[in-house]
């Protein structure tokens, strides 16, 4: 697996989740530019297939959000993304990083803890289709 700096183009090599399909009428070459210029972000590939991609979005200093746009990977690969975001993480200079997670999605609300967020709340009407999502922080 390799791990480059995120680049717009990469979200053209990208097969979502079924988790996050609903995220695939967004992802447009403005969106992939803007989510470039937001913040810290990396690509994980293997064998030339994109497995993910994840940032952080400076909000303020000392606060960012967490992003993530995960593909249809194995357990083995998903491991290997973990432990490279959990690193991504820990190496980060802020001091409040949030994200947020389908209310319905578990295996998220699984991720956010083994990354060691904290739940604090749920969103109503989060997405644009009106799911609600739950709020969740990291604290260093």
């Amino acid at each position: 697996m390799k791990i480059l700096r995120f680049q717009a183009g990469h979200l053209d090599g990208l097969i979502l989740q079924s988790a996050q399909q609903d995220m695939a009428d967004y992802m447009s070459r403005d969106y992939g530019v803007r989510l470039a210029q937001a913040g810290d972000a990396f690509t994980a590939i293997k064998d030339g297939r994109v497995l993910g991609c994840a940032g952080v979005e400076r909000v303020w200093c000392n606060r960012g959000v967490a992003w993530s746009l995960l593909g249809r990977i194995s357990a083995y690969e998903f491991l290997a993304v973990h432990r490279c975001v959990a690193a991504f993480l820990k190496g980060l200079p802020l001091r409040r990083v949030e994200m947020t997670v389908d209310s319905l999605h578990a295996p998220g609300h699984r991720w956010a803890s083994l990354l060691g967020f904290q739940h604090e709340g749920t969103l109503r009407a989060y997405t644009p289709d009106g799911r609600d999502c739950d709020l969740y922080a990291r604290i260093s």
